[in-house]
């Protein structure tokens, strides 16, 4: 696997929403062309944030204290998330242009 460089990450991340597989479930990541991010995880939870990108990979801190630091890696197929403080990878299912699920919103 080879980490995406800061190029391909600066289309890849900003004005797009990340489709992402936790605990067999989609969970979304909205990253405004700004500096906000949106998140609603699988279990219902929704986050606020402000990120940016950095060496490596994104910086993004959570409105609940949470600050994640992730690298995206590639290999023919697939993109993975992958935490930059601690031992966890995370699948990337897609990526759709815009605010594809109009984040932020509750669960359904």
């Amino acid at each position: 696997m080879a980490n995406l460089d800061q190029s391909a990450l600066s289309v890849l991340v900003p004005g797009t929403t990340h489709v992402l597989d936790r605990n067999g479930k989609e969970a979304y990541v909205y990253f405004e062309t700004g500096e906000v991010a949106h998140m609603l995880l699988e279990d219902g939870e929704s986050r606020k944030g402000v990120w940016k990108l950095a060496d490596g990979g994104y910086v993004v801190d959570w409105d609940n204290g949470v600050t994640g630091r992730w690298a995206l890696d590639h290999e023919a197929g697939a993109v993975t998330y992958i935490n930059l403080d601690r031992d966890v990878k995370v699948k990337l299912l897609g990526i759709l242009f815009g605010n594809a699920k109009g984040l932020p919103r509750a669960a359904n």
